[in-house]
């Protein structure tokens, strides 16, 4: 299949722009996992550390009320409350030890297998991304095969583009499209919304995290202030804890279990 480009002069532009953005957006992934690789696992463990805090001080709260209220404090029912408030937060915890995990599992590319990666894209894109070929919007097969062209991308996996190439090719031949004229429509905004995609991805996280993956004295810096962080967090813990056994040896708490009646 060919494609047969707009006579517009800006259909280049607007094609060199859409692979600089997939291009950058696959760069902000890669960034986002050595970031993990280097802080993750002290990002984690100061979360949940703070977490432990906000814990605590629900606790001291929820017997401070039992003591308002003639102090007897149903077991059950407090974990039940905790549960239900600390369930967002252990949520968010499970899904950054998950990231932690996959970015520590991720493998390495050579610079060979990136930059062929990227020239296989090039060409998949211009045959298949739906901003490029509209065929793609219009067949099921072309856009399952256009999704695992970006996980592909992602990962570097040059064996995988290279029979995506393939298939891509005799799928645009078993629908029959020969040819297909690509006219681009409103195609000057459609490029100012691109520019200002690339801006958004290029001023914001993870793509803004790039210099502290690259410059070992930043990276040092920031792991110094994810221990300070958490020693913190250790610190005020302990602090509530002692507030905790302190109420609990005050005597003016009647803790009811159920069951031990």
């Amino acid at each position: 299949m060919d494609l047969i480009k707009s006579a517009n002069s800006k259909y280049t532009e607007y094609e060199n722009l859409l692979l600089e953005r997939d291009q950058l957006i696959k760069e902000a992934g890669q960034i986002w996992t050595v970031y993990l690789q280097l802080f993750g696992r002290l990002m984690a463990d100061s979360y949940e550390e703070k977490l432990a805090c906000i814990k605590c001080k629900k606790i001291i709260s929820y017997y401070q009320n039992a003591l308002n209220h003639g102090g007897v404090v149903d077991s059950a029912a407090m974990e039940q409350y905790l549960e239900q408030e600390m369930a967002e937060y252990y949520a968010n915890l499970r899904r950054m030890m998950n990231e932690n995990e996959d970015a520590e599992n991720a493998g390495t590319s050579t610079p060979y297998e990136a930059e062929r990666a990227k020239t296989l894209y090039r060409r998949l894109a211009k045959l298949i991304h739906p901003d490029i070929n509209p065929e793609t919007d219009h067949s099921p097969e072309l856009q399952e095969l256009w999704n695992r062209v970006l996980i592909a991308y992602h990962h570097n996996d040059v064996k995988e583009l290279s029979e995506l190439e393939v298939l891509a090719r005799r799928v645009l031949k078993e629908l029959g499209v020969e040819s297909v004229r690509v006219d681009i429509p409103d195609i000057e905004e459609k490029i100012e919304e691109v520019r200002t995609e690339i801006d958004r991805i290029t001023h914001s996280e993870p793509y803004s995290l790039k210099y502290l993956v690259e410059d070992e004295t930043a990276a040092e810096k920031r792991k110094s202030e994810l221990r300070e962080e958490l020693e913190f967090y250790q610190k005020y813990h302990r602090e509530l804890n002692a507030v905790i056994l302190r109420m609990l040896q005050s005597g003016g708490l009647n803790i009811h279990v159920k069951g031990t009646d």
